[in-house]
């Protein structure tokens, strides 16, 4: 389900878009450095879309869009609006500041917008475990403060508790980990792509809606919620949302992995299972958890992209050239607790660097990861220009996912993606995916995996 919380948030965000479009209207990053113009030029920033997920798109009778394709087709999405936005008013930087922050108030109720990537984050998880739903974002109603991820059978839901209740953990929590991950995504596009959209209310929006929803796990708004859901749904179990208030109900599941779902009760209408965890069902323990993960939410204001600011430039003592330099942090929810990264942007010459220091925290330990990245490097295969981007990651996490577990499990990833070096404005990728059993934020799988992506690559700019 997504929540919002649109009123509280326009007013303030305009007078912060206002403020710093200005600063937006050309990259806020130095000129290029040196050796990189021609890179530049052949990247340029770029939208990746993948027409096939392989296993997602061809499992369980056929399921889309896959974790991968909602995040690249909403990345491409507010890349393209935002800026077209931004050009339209030129040099009338509050007009266009204005126009952002109305366009991401509304715009991102559209296929393609915010809510709807959550909910097909939602979705992702249900339909890896073979659970059927509809994204109640396709019924258009641009006023909505709740949509649902609705036509769930209460059959699927406790097949799903019982065979995979890791993943029905998981589920819950998906919705904001898209949101993390497509902030991330915008941010990466900017600074090693050189992106001219301007994104800060996006930002903004988006971390204090998500971090207001999971504090609100907590309080009387989960039980209102919980009430008008009842009220307005009565016995009709097909416009049921699948889980309702999605932390009350992830930190449940995650305290009682083993709980049938059928341990619910029955639904105040007396058709159905009582799917919505009210704050109130909470135990004391539960509560606390889910209050102290809401404080951990601030973690993601850490994080300089918010003033729109583009990083720093640092000298290399070594090979005495210049490198740009950003650093940011973010909290995300997973499947056995909770995850904090921090962020490290690096660019020298032609060479884009992202690496990411990971903490995973279940509810006995903390265990570490590190994952490094090489973004759009040119080389020659066979005469042929290619551009890859290899990634890796070697982590520790808590042994099958468990939350109580003092037990780790050792994991990693390893992927690589290929494009022809072209500045065609269509071309063409390929991806292999591989990885262990392991939570990695927008992978839906948990179990070990590989996966092959296939896709058009759009140039933007």
């Amino acid at each position: 389900m997504t929540l919002s919380m649109r009123t509280i948030i326009v007013a303030t965000l305009v007078a912060v878009t206002s403020s710093m479009v200005a600063a937006q209207q050309v990259p806020s990053v130095t000129p290029a450095l040196a050796d990189t113009q021609a890179t530049r030029a052949l990247v340029g920033t770029r939208a990746d879309i993948p027409l096939l997920d392989a296993p997602f798109n061809l499992s369980n009778g056929g399921r889309a869009p896959s974790m991968a394709q909602s995040l690249a087709l909403t990345q491409a999405f507010y890349e393209v609006t935002h800026t077209a936005i931004q050009r339209a008013w030129g040099s009338h930087t509050i007009l266009a500041g204005i126009s952002l922050e109305l366009f991401n108030e509304f715009g991102g109720l559209l296929p393609g917008g915010d809510a709807w990537m959550h909910e097909e984050f939602h979705r992702a998880v249900l339909g890896n475990r073979g659970v059927g739903s509809f994204d109640d974002v396709y019924r258009l109603n641009l006023g909505a403060d709740v949509i649902n991820v609705s036509h769930v059978t209460d059959a699927d839901l406790v097949r799903f508790k019982a065979l995979h209740p890791i993943d029905f953990v998981r589920a819950a929590e998906a919705g904001i980990e898209g949101e993390n991950q497509l902030i991330e995504g915008l941010e990466k596009s900017r600074f090693f792509r050189e992106s001219h959209s301007n994104n800060v209310s996006l930002y903004w929006m988006t971390k204090i809606n998500s971090a207001w929803y999971v504090w609100s796990g907590i309080s009387g708004d989960a039980d209102s919620l919980v009430a008008d859901a009842n009220r307005l749904e009565g016995a009709d179990v097909a416009k049921r949302d699948w889980v309702g208030h999605d932390f009350t109900a992830w930190v449940h599941d995650l305290f009682r992995p083993d709980e049938p779902y059928t341990a619910r009760g029955v639904d105040p209408s007396g058709v159905g299972i009582n799917r919505y965890v009210k704050a109130s069902d909470l135990s004391p323990e539960e509560h606390d958890f889910l209050q102290r993960e809401g404080h951990l939410q601030l973690i993601n204001f850490l994080d300089p992209n918010l003033f729109a600011f583009g990083g720093v430039t640092v000298r290399d003592p070594w090979r005495q050239t210049n490198v740009r330099l950003n650093v940011s942090a973010s909290h995300y929810l997973t499947s056995f607790g909770h995850a904090i990264d921090m962020n490290v942007f690096l660019r020298e010459g032609a060479a884009n660097v992202f690496v990411v220091l990971h903490r995973y925290t279940n509810g006995a330990r903390s265990m570490p990861g590190v994952e490094l990245q090489v973004l759009d490097a040119p080389i020659s295969v066979a005469s042929r220009a290619i551009v890859v981007s290899p990634r890796v990651a070697l982590w520790m996490q808590p042994r099958d996912q468990a939350f109580r577990t003092t037990d780790s499990q050792v994991g990693g990833l390893a992927s690589l993606r290929i494009r022809p070096a072209t500045t065609a404005r269509l071309s063409n990728f390929i991806e292999i995916e591989a990885k262990t059993a392991g939570w990695v934020a927008g992978t839906v799988q948990l179990d070990r995996n590989v996966s092959v992506r296939v896709g058009g690559s759009v140039r933007l700019n």
